[in-house]
Protein backbone atom coordinates (compact mmCIF):
# COMPACT_ATOMS: atom_id res chain seq x y z
CA UNK A 1 0.00 0.00 0.00
CA UNK A 2 1.24 3.77 -0.45
CA UNK A 3 0.23 6.30 1.48
CA UNK A 4 -1.30 10.23 0.89
CA UNK A 5 0.04 11.59 4.49
CA UNK A 6 -2.11 14.60 4.27
CA UNK A 7 -5.59 12.48 4.02
CA UNK A 8 -4.62 9.37 5.81
CA UNK A 9 -5.26 7.47 2.61
CA UNK A 10 -3.57 3.85 1.98
CA UNK A 11 -3.25 2.84 -1.25
CA UNK A 12 -3.53 -0.66 -2.09
CA UNK A 13 -1.18 -2.37 -3.98
CA UNK A 14 -1.40 -5.81 -2.74
CA UNK A 15 -2.71 -8.34 -5.49
CA UNK A 16 -4.17 -11.35 -3.31
CA UNK A 17 -5.98 -8.65 -1.44
CA UNK A 18 -7.21 -6.82 -4.84
CA UNK A 19 -8.25 -10.67 -5.95
CA UNK A 20 -10.14 -11.70 -2.95
CA UNK A 21 -12.30 -8.65 -2.50
CA UNK A 22 -13.14 -8.37 -5.78
CA UNK A 23 -14.23 -12.09 -6.06
CA UNK A 24 -16.21 -11.48 -3.02
CA UNK A 25 -18.03 -8.37 -4.62
CA UNK A 26 -19.92 -11.28 -7.11
CA UNK A 27 -19.89 -8.60 -9.94
CA UNK A 28 -22.49 -9.11 -12.41
CA UNK A 29 -23.15 -6.91 -15.65
CA UNK A 30 -23.62 -3.11 -16.30
CA UNK A 31 -23.76 -2.68 -12.36
CA UNK A 32 -23.13 0.49 -10.32
CA UNK A 33 -20.53 0.31 -8.20
CA UNK A 34 -19.12 2.72 -5.89
CA UNK A 35 -15.03 3.29 -4.83
CA UNK A 36 -15.80 6.43 -2.03
CA UNK A 37 -11.93 7.10 -1.89
CA UNK A 38 -10.81 6.77 -5.34
CA UNK A 39 -6.70 7.05 -4.63
CA UNK A 40 -4.82 6.15 -7.52
CA UNK A 41 -7.64 3.77 -8.76
CA UNK A 42 -5.93 0.48 -8.20
CA UNK A 43 -9.79 -0.44 -6.96
CA UNK A 44 -10.64 0.54 -10.32
CA UNK A 45 -8.62 -1.21 -12.46
CA UNK A 46 -9.33 -4.45 -11.22
CA UNK A 47 -12.61 -4.01 -11.31
CA UNK A 48 -12.14 -3.08 -15.29
CA UNK A 49 -10.35 -5.62 -15.49
CA UNK A 50 -12.94 -8.21 -14.41
CA UNK A 51 -15.82 -6.15 -15.93
CA UNK A 52 -15.34 -3.58 -18.20
CA UNK A 53 -19.48 -2.82 -18.23
CA UNK A 54 -19.67 -1.68 -14.77
CA UNK A 55 -20.58 1.80 -13.97
CA UNK A 56 -18.38 3.07 -11.62
CA UNK A 57 -18.44 5.90 -9.99
CA UNK A 58 -15.34 8.13 -8.01
CA UNK A 59 -15.34 10.13 -5.10
CA UNK A 60 -12.00 11.67 -4.13
CA UNK A 61 -11.20 14.33 -1.70
CA UNK A 62 -6.99 15.13 -2.74
CA UNK A 63 -7.17 17.30 -5.49
CA UNK A 64 -4.14 15.96 -6.77
CA UNK A 65 -5.60 12.45 -6.64
CA UNK A 66 -8.67 13.51 -8.88
CA UNK A 67 -6.44 15.08 -11.44
CA UNK A 68 -4.73 12.24 -11.85
CA UNK A 69 -7.97 10.11 -11.79
CA UNK A 70 -9.90 12.15 -14.55
CA UNK A 71 -6.95 12.16 -16.75
CA UNK A 72 -6.40 7.94 -16.58
CA UNK A 73 -9.63 7.41 -17.24
CA UNK A 74 -11.48 9.91 -19.42
CA UNK A 75 -11.84 7.23 -22.08
CA UNK A 76 -13.81 5.67 -19.84
CA UNK A 77 -17.58 6.56 -20.54
CA UNK A 78 -18.55 4.59 -17.71
CA UNK A 79 -16.21 5.75 -14.97
CA UNK A 80 -17.20 8.94 -13.83
CA UNK A 81 -14.72 11.04 -10.99
CA UNK A 82 -15.86 13.93 -8.70
CA UNK A 83 -13.80 15.73 -6.56
CA UNK A 84 -15.78 16.16 -2.71
CA UNK A 85 -15.47 15.09 0.77
CA UNK A 86 -17.42 11.56 0.66
CA UNK A 87 -18.73 11.78 4.54
CA UNK A 88 -19.96 15.37 3.52
CA UNK A 89 -21.34 14.88 0.08
CA UNK A 90 -24.66 15.56 -0.41
CA UNK A 91 -25.44 12.58 -2.75
CA UNK A 92 -23.96 10.30 0.09
CA UNK A 93 -25.82 12.18 2.74
CA UNK A 94 -29.24 12.31 1.16
CA UNK A 95 -28.93 8.53 -0.27
CA UNK A 96 -29.83 10.00 -4.18
CA UNK A 97 -27.81 7.11 -5.38
CA UNK A 98 -28.09 3.55 -4.68
CA UNK A 99 -25.21 0.93 -5.98
CA UNK A 100 -25.13 -2.69 -6.73
CA UNK A 101 -21.40 -2.93 -4.98
CA UNK A 102 -18.92 -0.63 -2.60
CA UNK A 103 -15.39 -1.26 -2.58
CA UNK A 104 -12.86 0.63 -1.00
CA UNK A 105 -9.71 1.03 1.24
CA UNK A 106 -11.03 4.44 3.21
CA UNK A 107 -8.65 7.01 5.34
CA UNK A 108 -7.69 5.41 8.94
CA UNK A 109 -7.46 8.60 11.39
CA UNK A 110 -7.96 11.45 9.22
CA UNK A 111 -6.97 14.79 11.22
CA UNK A 112 -10.56 16.88 11.32
CA UNK A 113 -10.38 20.53 11.49
CA UNK A 114 -12.58 22.30 13.75
CA UNK A 115 -15.37 23.24 11.50
CA UNK A 116 -15.22 19.47 9.74
CA UNK A 117 -15.71 18.21 13.13
CA UNK A 118 -18.70 19.73 13.80
CA UNK A 119 -20.49 18.97 10.63
CA UNK A 120 -19.47 15.33 11.43
CA UNK A 121 -20.89 15.13 14.78
CA UNK A 122 -24.02 16.86 13.14
CA UNK A 123 -24.42 14.57 10.48
CA UNK A 124 -23.59 11.33 11.99
CA UNK A 125 -24.73 11.40 15.05
CA UNK A 126 -23.99 8.59 18.06
CA UNK A 127 -21.01 7.56 16.18
CA UNK A 128 -17.58 8.08 16.77
CA UNK A 129 -16.75 10.91 14.88
CA UNK A 130 -12.83 11.18 15.40
CA UNK A 131 -12.60 8.23 13.33
CA UNK A 132 -13.15 8.08 9.51
CA UNK A 133 -12.87 4.46 8.17
CA UNK A 134 -15.96 3.70 10.45
CA UNK A 135 -17.95 6.96 9.09
CA UNK A 136 -17.27 6.01 5.36
CA UNK A 137 -18.66 2.23 6.52
CA UNK A 138 -21.35 3.86 8.23
CA UNK A 139 -22.65 5.85 5.02
CA UNK A 140 -21.25 3.75 2.41
CA UNK A 141 -24.03 1.16 3.68
CA UNK A 142 -26.97 3.26 3.32
CA UNK A 143 -26.04 4.10 -0.18
CA UNK A 144 -26.11 0.39 -1.47
CA UNK A 145 -29.35 -1.35 -2.87
CA UNK A 146 -31.13 -3.93 -0.94
CA UNK A 147 -29.18 -6.96 -1.50
CA UNK A 148 -26.12 -4.64 -2.79
CA UNK A 149 -22.52 -6.04 -1.48
CA UNK A 150 -19.92 -3.87 0.05
CA UNK A 151 -16.40 -4.70 0.87
CA UNK A 152 -13.57 -2.82 2.50
CA UNK A 153 -10.34 -3.12 4.17
CA UNK A 154 -10.04 -1.48 7.25
CA UNK A 155 -8.51 -1.41 11.21
CA UNK A 156 -10.10 -4.21 13.01
CA UNK A 157 -10.67 -1.88 16.10
CA UNK A 158 -14.69 -1.11 15.68
CA UNK A 159 -15.10 -5.25 16.20
CA UNK A 160 -14.69 -4.78 20.23
CA UNK A 161 -13.81 -0.96 21.03
CA UNK A 162 -16.32 0.94 23.06
CA UNK A 163 -16.30 3.78 21.19
CA UNK A 164 -17.74 1.72 18.23
CA UNK A 165 -20.96 0.20 19.83
CA UNK A 166 -23.34 1.97 17.45
CA UNK A 167 -21.59 1.08 14.19
CA UNK A 168 -21.22 -2.94 15.49
CA UNK A 169 -25.02 -2.55 16.12
CA UNK A 170 -25.85 -0.81 13.11
CA UNK A 171 -23.78 -3.90 10.87
CA UNK A 172 -25.35 -6.70 12.89
CA UNK A 173 -28.98 -5.32 12.17
CA UNK A 174 -29.41 -3.43 8.78
CA UNK A 175 -26.61 -5.82 6.80
CA UNK A 176 -25.70 -9.60 6.84
CA UNK A 177 -22.06 -9.89 7.01
CA UNK A 178 -20.84 -12.77 4.85
CA UNK A 179 -16.78 -12.54 5.62
CA UNK A 180 -14.36 -11.30 8.14
CA UNK A 181 -10.93 -11.79 7.31
CA UNK A 182 -8.39 -10.72 9.75
CA UNK A 183 -5.16 -10.33 9.02
CA UNK A 184 -1.48 -8.59 10.91
CA UNK A 185 -0.93 -5.09 9.24
CA UNK A 186 2.74 -6.49 8.77
CA UNK A 187 1.60 -7.92 5.79
CA UNK A 188 2.12 -4.42 4.54
CA UNK A 189 6.10 -4.29 5.43
CA UNK A 190 6.97 -0.27 5.50
CA UNK A 191 3.76 1.04 5.72
CA UNK A 192 2.85 2.71 9.30
CA UNK A 193 -0.63 2.52 9.50
CA UNK A 194 -1.18 2.40 13.52
CA UNK A 195 -3.01 0.37 13.56
CA UNK A 196 -1.66 -3.59 14.99
CA UNK A 197 -4.32 -5.39 12.48
CA UNK A 198 -6.38 -5.09 10.11
CA UNK A 199 -10.17 -6.95 8.42
CA UNK A 200 -11.65 -6.99 5.33
CA UNK A 201 -15.37 -6.58 5.99
CA UNK A 202 -17.94 -8.25 3.12
CA UNK A 203 -21.79 -7.62 3.85
CA UNK A 204 -24.77 -7.85 2.00
CA UNK A 205 -27.62 -4.54 2.78
CA UNK A 206 -30.79 -5.89 4.40
CA UNK A 207 -33.66 -4.40 5.70
CA UNK A 208 -35.13 -7.67 7.50
CA UNK A 209 -33.28 -7.26 11.14
CA UNK A 210 -34.67 -11.53 12.25
CA UNK A 211 -33.34 -12.21 8.93
CA UNK A 212 -29.81 -10.63 9.59
CA UNK A 213 -29.87 -11.47 12.96
CA UNK A 214 -30.01 -14.98 12.22
CA UNK A 215 -27.23 -14.61 9.85
CA UNK A 216 -23.94 -17.01 10.68
CA UNK A 217 -20.87 -14.45 9.83
CA UNK A 218 -17.25 -16.61 8.71
CA UNK A 219 -14.50 -15.33 10.98
CA UNK A 220 -11.14 -16.31 8.77
CA UNK A 221 -7.90 -15.70 10.33
CA UNK A 222 -4.29 -17.36 11.59
CA UNK A 223 -2.96 -16.47 8.18
CA UNK A 224 0.61 -17.18 7.90
CA UNK A 225 1.09 -14.36 4.62
CA UNK A 226 -1.05 -12.13 2.28
CA UNK A 227 -1.69 -14.79 -0.69
CA UNK A 228 -3.51 -16.83 1.66
CA UNK A 229 -6.30 -15.10 1.75
CA UNK A 230 -7.52 -16.29 -1.64
CA UNK A 231 -7.13 -19.55 -0.64
CA UNK A 232 -10.52 -21.06 1.48
CA UNK A 233 -8.68 -23.69 3.34
CA UNK A 234 -6.23 -21.80 4.74
CA UNK A 235 -6.05 -19.44 7.67
CA UNK A 236 -8.33 -20.72 10.77
CA UNK A 237 -12.28 -20.43 10.61
CA UNK A 238 -15.22 -19.74 13.02
CA UNK A 239 -18.85 -19.53 12.33
CA UNK A 240 -20.59 -17.05 13.87
CA UNK A 241 -24.05 -16.07 14.37
CA UNK A 242 -25.12 -12.43 14.02
CA UNK A 243 -27.52 -12.80 16.96
CA UNK A 244 -24.60 -14.57 19.26
CA UNK A 245 -22.61 -11.03 18.73
CA UNK A 246 -25.35 -8.65 18.77
CA UNK A 247 -26.43 -10.17 22.69
CA UNK A 248 -23.00 -9.68 23.66
CA UNK A 249 -21.76 -7.40 25.94
CA UNK A 250 -21.18 -3.78 23.78
CA UNK A 251 -22.58 -6.30 20.90
CA UNK A 252 -18.19 -6.84 20.83
CA UNK A 253 -16.99 -9.64 18.42
CA UNK A 254 -15.85 -11.72 20.96
CA UNK A 255 -13.17 -13.51 18.35
CA UNK A 256 -10.26 -13.70 20.71
CA UNK A 257 -12.49 -15.93 23.55
CA UNK A 258 -13.12 -19.40 24.51
CA UNK A 259 -16.84 -20.08 25.23
CA UNK A 260 -16.12 -20.08 28.49
CA UNK A 261 -14.46 -16.97 28.68
CA UNK A 262 -17.03 -15.49 26.48
CA UNK A 263 -19.77 -16.58 29.06
CA UNK A 264 -17.80 -15.00 31.83
CA UNK A 265 -17.84 -11.33 30.01
CA UNK A 266 -21.90 -12.08 29.31
CA UNK A 267 -22.71 -13.13 32.69
CA UNK A 268 -24.64 -9.92 33.99
CA UNK A 269 -24.87 -11.69 37.31
CA UNK A 270 -21.09 -11.45 37.92
CA UNK A 271 -19.84 -8.20 39.81
CA UNK A 272 -17.31 -6.11 37.44
CA UNK A 273 -14.01 -4.53 38.47
CA UNK A 274 -15.32 -1.19 37.91
CA UNK A 275 -18.14 -2.24 40.95
CA UNK A 276 -15.49 -2.83 43.80
CA UNK A 277 -12.43 -0.54 42.29
CA UNK A 278 -12.04 2.98 40.94
CA UNK A 279 -10.02 2.67 37.77
CA UNK A 280 -8.58 6.27 36.52
CA UNK A 281 -5.78 7.52 34.70
CA UNK A 282 -3.19 9.79 36.10
CA UNK A 283 -1.23 12.63 36.14
CA UNK A 284 0.29 14.60 33.49
CA UNK A 285 3.34 17.49 34.23
CA UNK A 286 2.86 19.31 30.87
CA UNK A 287 6.69 19.34 30.49
CA UNK A 288 8.25 15.96 31.65
CA UNK A 289 11.96 17.24 30.44
CA UNK A 290 11.42 19.66 33.05
CA UNK A 291 10.02 18.35 35.93
CA UNK A 292 10.43 14.67 35.74
CA UNK A 293 13.78 12.89 37.05
CA UNK A 294 15.06 9.74 37.15
CA UNK A 295 16.90 8.45 39.87
CA UNK A 296 20.10 7.02 37.36
CA UNK A 297 20.68 7.94 33.78
CA UNK A 298 20.86 3.94 33.02
CA UNK A 299 17.28 3.45 33.68
CA UNK A 300 15.30 3.04 30.72
CA UNK A 301 14.67 6.07 28.87
CA UNK A 302 16.27 8.05 30.87
CA UNK A 303 18.81 9.24 28.88
CA UNK A 304 16.98 13.18 28.27
CA UNK A 305 16.14 13.79 31.63
CA UNK A 306 18.18 15.51 34.25
CA UNK A 307 19.09 12.68 37.04
CA UNK A 308 17.58 13.90 40.46
CA UNK A 309 20.05 14.38 43.67
CA UNK A 310 19.05 12.31 46.72
CA UNK A 311 18.89 15.10 49.10
CA UNK A 312 15.95 16.68 47.23
CA UNK A 313 13.57 13.65 47.48
CA UNK A 314 10.44 13.47 49.83
CA UNK A 315 11.59 11.44 52.80
CA UNK A 316 7.68 11.68 54.48
CA UNK A 317 4.53 11.14 54.17
CA UNK A 318 2.74 14.07 52.62
CA UNK A 319 -0.25 16.10 54.62
CA UNK A 320 -3.78 16.51 52.89
CA UNK A 321 -2.24 19.99 52.29
CA UNK A 322 0.88 18.89 50.45
CA UNK A 323 -0.94 16.51 48.04
CA UNK A 324 -2.90 19.48 46.97
CA UNK A 325 -0.83 22.62 47.01
CA UNK A 326 2.65 21.12 46.92
CA UNK A 327 6.13 20.88 49.34
CA UNK A 328 7.56 24.03 50.50
CA UNK A 329 10.73 22.25 51.55
CA UNK A 330 13.73 21.64 49.11
CA UNK A 331 12.80 17.87 49.35
CA UNK A 332 9.83 18.56 46.88
CA UNK A 333 10.38 15.56 44.44
CA UNK A 334 8.18 12.58 45.02
CA UNK A 335 8.42 9.20 43.63
CA UNK A 336 5.49 8.57 40.69
CA UNK A 337 4.59 4.93 39.34
CA UNK A 338 5.05 4.96 35.33
CA UNK A 339 4.00 2.69 32.52
CA UNK A 340 6.01 -0.67 31.55
CA UNK A 341 4.79 -4.35 32.13
CA UNK A 342 6.62 -4.89 35.44
CA UNK A 343 4.53 -7.57 38.00
CA UNK A 344 3.60 -6.76 41.37
CA UNK A 345 6.43 -4.45 42.61
CA UNK A 346 8.06 -1.43 40.36
CA UNK A 347 11.39 -0.25 41.70
CA UNK A 348 11.10 3.51 43.19
CA UNK A 349 13.15 5.32 39.87
CA UNK A 350 11.29 8.45 38.62
CA UNK A 351 10.57 11.55 40.87
CA UNK A 352 8.03 14.59 39.81
CA UNK A 353 8.94 17.80 41.29
CA UNK A 354 6.12 18.62 43.65
CA UNK A 355 6.94 21.87 45.02
CA UNK A 356 4.40 24.47 45.81
CA UNK A 357 5.47 26.42 42.56
CA UNK A 358 5.17 24.01 40.51
CA UNK A 359 2.25 23.13 41.37
CA UNK A 360 0.87 26.07 40.53
CA UNK A 361 2.48 25.74 36.93
CA UNK A 362 0.70 22.73 36.36
CA UNK A 363 -2.58 24.04 37.66
CA UNK A 364 -1.50 27.12 35.25
CA UNK A 365 -0.47 24.86 32.53
CA UNK A 366 -2.94 23.88 29.07
CA UNK A 367 -0.72 21.04 28.63
CA UNK A 368 -1.12 19.15 31.92
CA UNK A 369 -3.45 16.70 32.99
CA UNK A 370 -4.31 17.56 37.02
CA UNK A 371 -6.56 14.59 36.44
CA UNK A 372 -8.49 12.02 39.33
CA UNK A 373 -6.14 13.85 41.46
CA UNK A 374 -8.29 12.85 44.36
CA UNK A 375 -6.60 9.41 44.07
CA UNK A 376 -3.10 11.11 44.02
CA UNK A 377 -0.55 9.38 46.75
CA UNK A 378 -3.05 6.68 47.46
CA UNK A 379 -2.83 2.89 47.91
CA UNK A 380 -4.15 1.02 44.92
CA UNK A 381 -2.59 -1.01 42.09
CA UNK A 382 -1.06 0.51 38.36
CA UNK A 383 -1.74 -1.15 35.28
CA UNK A 384 -0.25 -0.26 32.01
CA UNK A 385 -1.90 1.12 29.79
CA UNK A 386 0.43 -0.39 26.75
CA UNK A 387 0.09 -3.69 27.92
CA UNK A 388 2.68 -6.74 26.17
CA UNK A 389 1.42 -10.22 25.62
CA UNK A 390 0.30 -10.57 29.26
CA UNK A 391 -1.23 -8.10 31.41
CA UNK A 392 0.55 -6.92 34.45
CA UNK A 393 -0.10 -5.01 37.40
CA UNK A 394 1.97 -3.51 40.18
CA UNK A 395 1.21 -1.50 43.75
CA UNK A 396 0.98 1.63 43.79
CA UNK A 397 1.82 2.69 47.18
CA UNK A 398 0.68 5.93 48.04
CA UNK A 399 2.29 7.34 44.81
CA UNK A 400 1.89 9.72 42.39
CA UNK A 401 1.07 7.73 39.14
CA UNK A 402 1.38 9.32 35.44
CA UNK A 403 -0.93 9.00 32.40
CA UNK A 404 0.22 5.57 30.87
CA UNK A 405 -1.63 3.69 34.45
CA UNK A 406 -4.74 3.06 34.81
CA UNK A 407 -4.85 3.54 38.75
CA UNK A 408 -7.19 0.86 40.19
CA UNK A 409 -8.86 1.54 43.82
CA UNK A 410 -11.07 -1.24 45.43
CA UNK A 411 -13.18 0.85 47.75
CA UNK A 412 -12.76 -1.77 50.07
CA UNK A 413 -8.46 -2.08 50.49
CA UNK A 414 -8.85 -5.10 52.10
CA UNK A 415 -9.04 -6.39 48.50
CA UNK A 416 -5.81 -4.32 46.91
CA UNK A 417 -3.42 -7.97 47.47
CA UNK A 418 -6.45 -10.35 45.94
CA UNK A 419 -6.95 -8.07 42.77
CA UNK A 420 -3.14 -7.81 42.94
CA UNK A 421 -2.91 -11.55 42.07
CA UNK A 422 -5.59 -11.91 39.79
CA UNK A 423 -4.47 -8.74 37.37
CA UNK A 424 -0.96 -10.56 37.25
CA UNK A 425 -2.87 -14.17 36.37
CA UNK A 426 -2.87 -15.91 33.13
CA UNK A 427 -6.78 -15.94 32.98
CA UNK A 428 -7.32 -11.96 33.50
CA UNK A 429 -4.83 -11.69 30.48
CA UNK A 430 -7.61 -13.76 28.77
CA UNK A 431 -10.70 -11.60 29.80
CA UNK A 432 -9.13 -8.52 28.95
CA UNK A 433 -7.59 -10.01 25.61
CA UNK A 434 -11.00 -11.01 24.62
CA UNK A 435 -13.04 -7.45 26.29
CA UNK A 436 -10.09 -5.84 24.45
CA UNK A 437 -8.11 -7.06 21.65
CA UNK A 438 -5.60 -4.14 20.95
CA UNK A 439 -2.58 -3.55 22.41
CA UNK A 440 -4.17 -0.54 24.45
CA UNK A 441 -5.60 -0.76 27.57
CA UNK A 442 -8.28 1.91 29.45
CA UNK A 443 -10.21 2.44 32.55
CA UNK A 444 -13.42 2.01 30.54
CA UNK A 445 -11.91 -1.81 30.14
CA UNK A 446 -10.69 -2.82 32.95
CA UNK A 447 -13.55 -1.59 34.38
CA UNK A 448 -15.02 -4.75 32.80
CA UNK A 449 -13.17 -7.39 33.67
CA UNK A 450 -15.78 -10.04 35.55
CA UNK A 451 -15.44 -10.44 38.96
CA UNK A 452 -15.84 -13.50 40.64
CA UNK A 453 -16.14 -13.00 44.37
CA UNK A 454 -13.81 -15.54 46.30
CA UNK A 455 -14.80 -17.63 49.82
CA UNK A 456 -12.11 -16.52 52.69
CA UNK A 457 -9.95 -19.71 52.57
CA UNK A 458 -9.51 -18.72 48.65
CA UNK A 459 -8.68 -15.38 48.90
CA UNK A 460 -6.12 -15.85 51.94
CA UNK A 461 -4.44 -18.61 49.50
CA UNK A 462 -4.07 -16.12 47.14
CA UNK A 463 -3.20 -13.14 49.41
CA UNK A 464 -0.47 -15.74 51.36
CA UNK A 465 1.07 -15.98 47.51
CA UNK A 466 1.34 -12.50 46.79
CA UNK A 467 2.71 -11.72 49.86
CA UNK A 468 5.14 -14.46 49.27
CA UNK A 469 6.17 -13.13 45.85
CA UNK A 470 6.29 -9.28 46.98
CA UNK A 471 8.91 -10.01 49.84
CA UNK A 472 11.18 -12.08 47.38
CA UNK A 473 11.19 -9.16 44.71
CA UNK A 474 11.85 -6.36 47.20
CA UNK A 475 15.02 -8.65 48.81
CA UNK A 476 15.78 -8.60 44.85
CA UNK A 477 15.07 -12.09 44.05
CA UNK A 478 12.92 -12.02 40.64
CA UNK A 479 12.59 -15.79 40.51
CA UNK A 480 8.70 -16.32 41.40
CA UNK A 481 7.50 -18.48 38.79
CA UNK A 482 6.63 -21.20 40.98
CA UNK A 483 4.38 -18.42 42.80
CA UNK A 484 2.94 -17.33 39.84
CA UNK A 485 1.84 -20.90 38.38
CA UNK A 486 0.00 -21.67 41.31
CA UNK A 487 -1.72 -18.43 41.35
CA UNK A 488 -2.40 -18.96 37.47
CA UNK A 489 -3.85 -22.64 38.88
CA UNK A 490 -5.88 -21.12 41.30
CA UNK A 491 -7.32 -18.14 39.16
CA UNK A 492 -7.89 -20.77 36.44
CA UNK A 493 -9.60 -23.21 38.92
CA UNK A 494 -12.00 -19.86 40.13
CA UNK A 495 -12.96 -18.07 36.77
CA UNK A 496 -12.93 -21.71 34.79
CA UNK A 497 -14.60 -24.42 37.33
CA UNK A 498 -16.29 -22.57 39.93
CA UNK A 499 -13.84 -24.04 42.34
CA UNK A 500 -13.06 -21.32 45.08
CA UNK A 501 -16.33 -19.02 44.88
CA UNK A 502 -18.77 -18.53 47.34
CA UNK A 503 -21.80 -20.69 47.24
CA UNK A 504 -23.43 -20.63 43.87
CA UNK A 505 -26.81 -19.11 45.46
CA UNK A 506 -25.09 -15.77 46.41
CA UNK A 507 -24.03 -15.22 42.99
CA UNK A 508 -27.96 -14.62 41.96
CA UNK A 509 -28.78 -12.14 44.63
CA UNK A 510 -30.02 -9.02 43.57
CA UNK A 511 -26.84 -6.78 42.14
CA UNK A 512 -27.09 -4.10 45.40
CA UNK A 513 -27.38 -7.28 47.53
CA UNK A 514 -23.87 -8.61 45.89
CA UNK A 515 -22.36 -4.78 46.40
CA UNK A 516 -23.09 -4.87 49.85
CA UNK A 517 -20.59 -8.07 50.24
CA UNK A 518 -17.97 -5.66 50.27
CA UNK A 519 -19.65 -2.61 51.48
CA UNK A 520 -20.65 -0.92 48.12
CA UNK A 521 -24.42 -0.71 48.22
CA UNK A 522 -27.02 1.21 49.34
Amino acid sequence: MNRASEFQSYYTKSTPILNYMINMLQLGDGESILEPCGGDGVFVDSLLSTNSSANIDILELNPEAVTFLKEKYKKKLNVSVKETDTLLDNDILLHRKKYDKIIGNPPYGAKNDTQRKICLNRMYPGLYTKESYTLFLYACINCLREEGILSYIIPDTFLSLHRHVAVRKFLLTKTKIKELALFPSSFFPGVNFGYANLCIITLIKSSDIEQNLRNEICIRRGFRRVEELEKKECGKTKIVSQKEIYENVGSAFLFNSTDKISKLINDDSLLKIGNLAHCVTGFYSGNDQKYLHPIDRCIKNARKYQVISKEFISKSPLSDNEKVNGISSPECFVPIVKGGNVEYVKPVQWFMNWSKQAILEYKASKKCRFQNSAFYFKKGIGIPMIRSSKLTGALIDYQLFDQSIVGVFPKDESLILYLLGFFNSQVCTELISAINPSANNSANYIKKIPFIEPNAEFKDKVENIVNKIISELKIGNSNIQKFQEELDVLFSNLYLENKGCKHRLEKKLKKGKQLSIYGLGS
